[in-house]
């Protein structure tokens, strides 16, 4: 006998390096990170007492924390335990940067101590090296080898990546200072500091960024390349489809 449903063949995953979630589309791609989060935040507390969460911009990442804040699942985050850092920041920062979503999302909403959030002011002549002595003197107080950020959640889109340049990827620098496409300062975690976490987690939504996909399943174009930790691209069905 037939079967009456019509059965949608799942989706073909993208050879990426690390593990790959398809969702359906953003709900499912927050729903998803934010329950990774929340598992990892209270693994970490409890191995060493403390939280190391770094993030970067977008509407995406805002929509993530948004849902961290309202969702009563979510109330048992040990915001209070969390070391807060900004991925990136610009000179030219947008509503939706990492510092803005950290100032009007979280500083005063989330319950973390302020002395745990930690920014960067991409004006600043040592901004880079300032923030690079912060990371490295507040990660120190842990064991040697869990001196690593714990979760680093990053957007995958067509603007320029939320961390580094190339020639940082390579080892020796924590935080790079450069100047973005359009001129404007920026500081930002290196490629290769990242890619020493304990979890990067990737987020990819809508057409714009397949060639960013496709070009990450051919090892080009994407830096961060985690070593003794897991990489997790989250992404839609809209970011590995063809359309039509």
């Amino acid at each position: 006998m037939a079967d009456p449903y019509d059965i949608e063949p799942d989706p073909i995953k993208p050879d990426l390096p690390g593990e790959v979630r398809v969702c359906v589309g953003v709900e499912e791609i927050v729903d998803a990170v934010a329950a990774d989060l929340f598992v990892q935040a209270n693994a970490c507390v409890r191995e060493f007492g403390d939280f190391h969460l770094a993030i970067a911009g977008g509407a995406m990442i805002e929509q993530l924390f948004l849902r961290l804040m309202v969702d009563p699942i979510y109330r048992g985050l040990p915001w209070t335990r969390t070391q807060l850092w900004v991925a990136a920041a610009s000179a030219d920062d947008t509503t939706q940067s990492g510092a803005t979503i950290i100032d009007e999302v979280l500083r005063h909403h989330a319950g973390i101590p302020l002395t745990q959030i930690h920014t960067t002011d991409a004006d600043a002549p040592d901004a880079h090296a300032s923030y690079e002595r912060e990371i490295l003197e507040t990660l120190g107080w842990r064991e040697k080898g869990h001196d690593r950020l714990d979760f680093v959640v990053l957007g995958v889109n067509d603007e320029e990546p939320a961390f580094g340049k190339s020639e940082d990827l390579a080892g020796g620098r924590v935080v790079s200072k450069y100047l973005t496409a359009g001129g404007a300062g920026r500081v930002s975690m290196t490629p290769w500091f990242v890619s020493g976490s304990r979890f990067v987690a990737l987020l990819a939504s809508g057409e714009d960024c397949k060639s960013i996909i496709r070009a990450a399943t051919n090892g080009e174009g994407f830096l961060v390349d985690p070593v003794g930790g897991i990489a997790k691209w989250y992404l839609d069905l809209a970011s590995i489809e063809e359309s039509g």
